[in-house]
């Protein structure tokens, strides 16, 4: 519903990672947004389709929510068309929540409806589920929580989010290049709710040089002028804290492509969400083969791999941001360790690439015949 190139979110990265390894791997893959166009690069093999709303985006859910219900009539009848148009065998809803997967509309025979649920919904929203042919989660922690609620889950299916850019293996000497003149780096991400990142950037202040003398880089995910009213907010907040300590530097806005190496060059990324945070900042880090620290909670224990490995990496969300410092610290004390994560975190990072997660998601589609006759082509429309 609200895709656009580079913005700030990890499920609009990872839509668009799936729908470019769909279209390599033969399928063709079409994007529908309501957003706005931005200038930039296009995705290789992908069409990206707008349909009108009448709201501006972004917008506050709820009034997103009312443009959905006022326009029911009018998104229908575009997707409809689009369906028609693409010859379409499969809808995935990348913004279930209260995006096009709420709509109450019929598909035609044959076009599987799959909604990507990043976290549970709340009673306004958790319509859309009943109307999925497949629900698919990031990782069994959405899964998890679906069970104590006590939903019916068995059309739900892990489908991991893809990563969109996929750097090369680093090698060891710039790995211990990265640990001698490296310094820790924070991404800030709009849908980091809980405010953890305005938490940790507050207690580094105060921590100082403590964290082995290593200096503390912090980034916004893209431009703050471009991320709405809340990307708006958090990165001047972030920008407030960090001109207040001389060990702490701020990178400005990066775009898509620019993260990836922005990541390469710290000694250790801190992921402080102790929201449902998607994990995309953790995943593009370990990518590059740069250690990832952040709480024990939600998707991340998922993603940074064993539970050894957890043990070293991961605190409790009670502890609070010193315990993700101090983390910190003892591991860029332990050059060893330090090594030992760093390839660990790569190797990690290769269950996440664009052809895996593709042929997860092909895997996860139910078998041809067992929905209506259909006789099309596979085609695979994301509403987002």
């Amino acid at each position: 519903m609200a895709w656009q190139m580079n913005a700030a979110s990890g499920s609009v990265k990872a839509a668009a990672a799936l729908a470019v390894g769909l279209a390599g791997a033969g399928h063709r893959a079409v994007i529908v947004t309501a957003a706005p166009p931005m200038l930039g690069p296009r995705l290789e093999g992908v069409a990206v389709e707008q349909i009108d709303l009448p709201v501006s985006l972004p917008c506050p859910p709820d009034t997103l929510r009312e443009a959905i219900s006022v326009g029911a009539w009018g998104l229908q009848r575009q997707l409809r068309s689009l369906i028609d148009r693409h010859n379409a065998d499969t809808v995935l809803c990348t913004d279930a929540l209260w995006g096009l997967g709420r709509l109450h509309m019929s598909l035609p025979d044959g076009v599987c409806r799959v909604l990507a649920v990043d976290r549970l919904p709340d009673d306004r929203d958790a319509i859309a589920l009943t109307q999925a042919d497949v629900v698919l989660a990031p990782t069994a922690a959405v899964l998890d929580a679906a069970h104590q609620r006590g939903w019916d889950t068995s059309t739900w299916r892990v489908v991991p989010h893809a990563l969109l850019h996929e750097p090369p293996e680093p090698n060891p000497v710039r790995v211990l290049s990265r640990l001698q003149a490296g310094d820790i780096r924070i991404l800030s991400a709009v849908g980091d709710t809980s405010n953890g990142i305005v938490a940790l950037l507050g207690a580094a202040r105060h921590q100082g040089t403590t964290v082995s003398s290593c200096a503390i880089r912090v980034a916004a995910a893209t431009h703050y002028l471009q991320s709405g009213p809340a990307g708006i907010v958090l990165a001047e907040t972030c920008r407030r804290q960090v001109d207040l300590a001389a060990h702490m530097s701020w990178s400005g806005g990066l775009p898509w492509h620019a993260v990836p190496a922005w990541l390469s060059r710290a000694a250790i990324v801190i992921t402080p969400s102790t929201s449902d945070s998607l994990g995309m900042v953790a995943l593009e880090a370990m990518a590059v083969g740069v250690p990832v620290i952040g709480y024990g909670s939600g998707n991340l224990p998922y993603l940074i791999g064993p539970a050894k490995r957890e043990r070293a990496l991961l605190a409790e969300p009670k502890h609070g941001p010193r315990a993700l410092l101090n983390l910190a610290r003892a591991l860029l004390a332990a050059s060893r360790d330090y090594c030992e994560a760093a390839q660990a975190a790569y190797e990690q990072s290769r269950l996440f690439t664009k052809d895996r997660v593709t042929q997860r998601f092909l895997a996860a589609m139910p078998p041809r015949g067992t929905l209506p006759h259909d006789d099309r082509t596979q085609t695979h429309v994301h509403a987002h």
